[in-house]
Order: C-alpha cells, then structure tokens, then sequence
C-alpha cells in the first residue's frame, strides 16, 4: 500500500491555523474597541466653551488649520502670527445638556463629555484583566475570548439605542464592553505558554497580538464610510453582527491544548509538548503567589514600559480621527483612512521585529535580555519622541501624517519586547502576569481621553502641543525604568509558594505533592531554560 496522504486539514501546522484564527479575533476585538472612535465624529455636535469661529449659537465650527490660507504648507511657528485666533469673542454659552436635534440626528456633547464616552471603554477594561488571566489558567482561552467577543458583539448592538436615551447610559454601556474585553489578551498569554514554543513566541505574538493594528486599519475607513453613507447606527448594528461569524468559527476550531486538537498531526504534537516542558512544572503550582508577584520588580518594569506604551497608543486610538477632523481639517471619510495609515505601520513594524528578534536571539547574536531593552527601546522611547514632533509639524498634513505613521509604526516592536517578557519571568503564571500589567497600563490609559479632552477644550494647536509634550515625558520615564529593573530570569513566584530555602538558592519553587498515604509534601522545583543561548 502506498503512503498515507495527509488531509488538507492536517498539511496546515496546527500553530499556524491557530495564528490565523487568534488574528482573526483580535480584529473583531479591535473592530467592537474603536468602531466609537470614528462614529462619534458623525454622531456627535459638538458643544464648545470658547469657539473661534462660532459667532452665533450652533454654527458648524471649523478645523483649525482651515481658517489659515495655504494651511497645507504652513508650519508651526506660523500660529504665533495669529495670537488673536485664540481670543476671538464667543458669545454663546457654554451647553451641558445631552439633547437631540430636532433637524438633524447628532448629539450634543462638550467636549468633557465626549472625552468620558470614549474613555467609558477603559473604565470597565482595566478592572476585568486580573480575573481574565486566572479564568483562562483554569478553563482555558476558547471559553475566556470567545465568550468575550460574543458579549461585546451583543452589547455593541443596543449602542444606538442606549445614546438616544442619555449619554450617562451610553457611557454604562461602553463600561460593560470594557469589562468583558479586559479579560482578552491575558488569556491570549495562556493559550501562548500552553501552544508555542518559546523561541517562537516573539514571532507568533507579533502576527496575533499586533493583528490590533489591523483591525484598526480596517475600522477606520470601513466604519467612516458607513457612516456618511448609512448613518452612525450602522456602523454598531454592522459591526456588532458581523462578529458573531468569528465567535461560531473560535468555538468550533479552536483548542485551549495540542493534547485535545483532533487533527494535530503527531510530529507537531511532540515539537511543541517537549519545547514547553523543559520551562513548566510537572506538577501545576497549587496557590497563586499574589505577594511573591505585586513585589517582583522585573514584572514591574514591564508593567510600566506597558503602561507607557499604552498612554501613546491609546492617545492615537481614540483621539487620531478627532485630531485629523478638528486641528488638520480632514472630512469624516478622509479622516477615516488616514487615521489607519499608522496602524498599517504598526503592524508592519510588528511584524518584522518579530522575525528580527526571533532570528537575532536564535542565531546568537544577542542575548534574549539584549533583545528585551532594544525592542522596548523601538516601541517606547522613539514613538515618544516622535510623537512630540507631530505638534511642531503645525498644519503640514503631509508631514504630520508621516510623523504619526512612524511614531505608530514603532509601537509594533512591544510583542517583541516587554510583552515577551512575561513569559521570561512566569510561563505557568503568564496570564496573571498579563493581566497585572493591563490592569495598571490600562487604569491609566481610561485618563487619556478624559485628559486629551480637558486639555483641548478650544481644538488648537497650541493645546495638542500640550497634549504630545506629556505623552512624549511618560513614554521616555518608563522606557527607562525598565532598561534599568527588567529581567529575564525565571522568577521563584513561577512555581507556586516560596517557603523551602532551597528556592531561595537555586531559583526554584515549590509544588505540592501528593504521597502514596494520602498526605502531601511540598517539593522545590529547580527551572531550567533550553531556549536561550549562553550570552549576556
């Protein structure tokens, strides 16, 4: 007899076909995260404490940059020649109230308020994190995301309704989203530790986590031309619905364990068993080290290069489209696609520092610390400084826009860095680990819009200066604290209770252990790493 040929199903590496189904979700993920961010443009009248150019009650204000003639090629250093743009009398008053337009579908909102609704998100996101890691480290990501995504689908429909009725509700309900996606990418780590082998982890989590980007590209101009063309219900009613296709497909395909995939083939069952043994405790940890691991200083070097990271790209996420419409004079369908062309780089940049930092540690050219700093180093320190420069780039749009490409472009190299990092320290504690670090960077991160809003009360340029000078100071703090106090060594906490002072020497832990009478003894553990080369 000849030779079994192998199905379709089994010729795609099961790792891969998991990539692809992760990616997948992330976008939906990101599509239901910031479909907000471009319908509010639409959806939104917005109410000014102090408007240049409205001389009468409800007169449609202008962007910044065109009420300057030639303001395509004017740089910054021009405003100082319009001084007066900023004093102009403004005779109405300031309106507080949520109301709804007789003649015409928008919302009201100060720009106060408008900052709340799209911070609403974060409010509910960074408190959900922590559970979210240990609910996936004890039922598994395929119940954890999928379970999330549905939800939010669900709630992302009653949007139009909820906005009608009062911004308060509206704000309630984008809480609720936030709360069940915080729970997202910590049980991505799990479903990391248990499916890849370390060595291709950077790799891996450049595609899946990074695929973020990607839905944002396809967010923003999709959900801007839904709205000028359909209205800004459509944008939550298409969007809503069209992620409940991904959730049949996660719950029908994906496997929280090479060890129940159906149709893994053997080989790639045994690849990726025998290269996460060697960095995982037979035995599992039975209690959480809650104190071993709020006190671990390398865990708080990546929680706070995390959280600058996050301070910039959140920055972009829900201010960009407002920023192009408001200061550079976009309309909404352009404001839409140029708002996506930094995240096309973002993803691109990931990407590539994936398999630039997978091919660097493995051929040993650096060590996996080494390429730890330098990846932090491209995805906080540089779009730092580069997004201080947007500012001085005034009303060049071309320039403006080059700039925040790169600034964002940059972010991408985070999976290959201080994201990776988490599993360095803990792979058995990977989602706790995450989800600790989400939880700060994104209780932080819910101040960007409410901050971004306060500071931009009038929408000019000076004021966004503002705005990208802070966020520049944070991004340059926290790449710092953690050059200095990162790590890559496997920490003792990994194993479970530090209480034999063999840990102590040896870096290991403890498990408990069950005797053959029924009692149990707590055994140390002693870690050894086969995935990283022998140099500093």
């Amino acid at each position: 007899m000849g030779a079994v040929k192998k199905t379709r199903c089994e010729a795609v590496p099961a790792r891969v076909a998991l990539a692809l189904l992760t990616s997948a979700g992330v976008v939906v993920l990101y599509i239901l995260r910031i479909n907000l961010s471009v319908a509010i443009v639409a959806m939104v009248k917005p109410v000014h404490s102090r408007g240049a150019f409205n001389a009468t009650r409800g007169a449609v204000p202008k962007a910044y940059c065109s009420s300057f003639t030639g303001a395509s090629n004017m740089n910054a250093t021009a405003y100082e020649d319009y001084e007066e743009f900023g004093n102009l009398a403004f005779n109405a008053t300031e309106q507080d109230d949520w109301d709804v337009s007789e003649d015409s579908d928008k919302l009201a909102l100060t720009s106060t308020q408008k900052g709340m609704v799209l911070g609403a998100f974060f409010y509910g996101y960074f408190a959900t994190n922590i559970p979210g890691g240990r609910l996936a480290e004890e039922y598994g990501t395929k119940r954890v995301f999928g379970g999330s995504i549905l939800i939010s689908a669900l709630l992302t429909l009653l949007i139009p309704v909820a906005a009608r009725v009062h911004y308060i509700l509206f704000i309630l309900l984008r809480v609720a989203i936030g709360l069940v996606n915080g729970v997202v990418y910590p049980a991505m780590n799990v479903m990391v530790a248990r499916w890849i082998p370390p060595l291709e982890r950077p790799r891996f989590m450049s595609f899946t986590y990074m695929s973020n980007s990607l839905g944002t590209i396809l967010t923003l101009p999709l959900c801007a031309v839904i709205a000028d063309t359909m209205g800004w219900p459509a944008v939550f009613y298409i969007t809503g619905g069209a992620s409940l296709v991904w959730v049949a497909a996660w719950f029908l395909l994906m496997h929280d364990n090479p060890e129940d995939h159906p149709r893994i083939s053997p080989e790639e069952k045994k690849y990726i068993l025998e290269a996460i043994r060697a960095e995982q405790s037979q035995a599992k940890p039975t209690q959480t080290p809650w104190c071993a691991i709020l006190s671990s200083l390398p865990l708080w070097a990546i929680t706070v290069a995390h959280t600058g990271c996050m301070f910039g790209f959140n920055l972009l996420l829900t201010q960009l489209p407002s920023y192009m419409d408001s200061i550079l004079g976009f309309s909404i369908t352009s404001t839409g696609l140029l708002s996506s062309l930094p995240f096309l780089s973002q993803f691109l940049v990931g990407i590539a520092s994936g398999i630039l930092g997978d091919w660097l540690v493995s051929s040993g050219r650096i060590g996996v610390h080494t390429s730890r700093r330098l990846f932090c180093t491209v995805s906080v320190l540089l779009p730092g400084l580069l997004i201080v420069l947007v500012g001085y780039m005034g009303c060049n749009t071309t320039m403006s826009v080059v700039v925040l490409c790169l600034s964002s472009g940059f972010v991408g190299a985070m999976c290959s860095g201080q994201l990776a990092n988490t599993h360095d320290l803990s792979p058995n504690f990977s989602g706790t680990s995450m989800g600790i670090t989400n939880t700060i960077a994104y209780a932080v991160s819910m101040c960007v819009p409410v901050i971004a809003g306060a500071m931009t009360a009038d929408q000019t340029l000076e004021e966004w200066k503002g705005v990208f000078w802070l966020t520049g100071s944070i991004h340059t703090f926290c790449w710092l604290f953690f050059v200095v106090f990162s790590s890559v060594e496997v920490q003792p906490w990994n194993y479970g209770k530090t209480s034999c002072d063999e840990e102590k020497v040896t870096n290991g832990g403890v498990v408990d252990e069950k005797k053959e009478d029924g009692e149990t003894e707590e055994k140390c553990l002693i870690p050894v790493r086969v995935d990283k080369p022998e140099i500093v």
